[in-house]
């Protein structure tokens, strides 16, 4: 059975050992806004970037890159770091958007950020609208130190944080015979319908691995606790 040793640097706002860079929006409004964004152009979490925002028009320029990017093809994930768990529908704002209004898209952003929510955009040609969709970010506990665990890829269903529960399945991994650790990169879930915990598209469910993170303990809608492994990972084979 194939290993893959996935290494973790648990650190916010450092992105080193992925090739990701801190990059930074230039703009010229001086209202100050600090705000640190981590996010991902394409169909993998795992080759995002984190940006340092410290003015609104920096934050704004960030969202029209967004929707540029959604324009020409990608999809675009994005989450605010350092959010705690967002659990349930904690704004007035609804949890998903069509339009053909950059600016309603932006500010309709802005507001998930602002509830803790991660955010995908993706653009429709046919109709020219941007789709936007918002769901619970389950937050990230950096305090402690990352540990190496071992154990299978798996797909569960995914806890209910919203009302009306989202349904689908996330990645997740087993350790031993009574533990399941949901996947998560800086507290984003990672779906099984075009995402995978790694940059290798060929590991499947079953495929056993080492992966180092932060365990975190959460409570869902229903009161039922489950586990995540917030991860931020470089891939080596070994």
């Amino acid at each position: 059975m194939k290993k893959i040793l996935i290494s973790v640097i648990g650190l916010i706002g450092v992105i080193g050992m992925m090739g990701c860079e801190k990059e930074k929006v230039t703009g010229s409004d001086e209202q100050s806004v600090i705000r640190d964004i981590y996010y991902a152009v394409g169909p993998s979490f795992l080759s995002g970037s984190s940006a340092h925002l410290t003015t609104e028009a920096e934050w704004d320029a960030l969202l029209d890159n967004f929707c540029n990017f959604a324009k020409e093809g990608e999809q675009v994930i994005f989450c605010g770091e350092n959010h705690p768990q967002a659990k349930g529908n904690n704004s007035d704002t609804p949890t998903s958007i069509t339009t053909t209004d950059r600016e309603e898209l932006k500010v309709w952003m802005k507001e998930m950020e602002k509830a803790g929510k991660t955010v995908q955009i993706t653009y429709n040609e046919d109709n020219g609208t941007w789709n936007g969709r918002a769901y619970a970010n389950l937050g990230q506990d950096n305090s402690q130190e990352p540990q190496m665990y071992t154990g299978t890829l798996d797909f569960v269903p995914t806890p209910v944080l919203e009302e009306p529960p989202l349904g689908g399945s996330v990645w997740a991994m087993h350790v031993g015979n009574d533990s399941t650790l949901i996947i998560t990169v800086h507290g984003m879930m990672m779906w099984n319908e075009n995402e995978t915990p790694t940059d290798d598209m060929a590991l499947l469910i079953g495929a056993e691995v080492i992966l180092e993170g932060v365990v975190n303990t959460h409570t869902d809608l229903n009161g039922d606790t489950f586990l995540t492994l917030d991860i931020n990972v470089d891939v080596e084979e070994q």
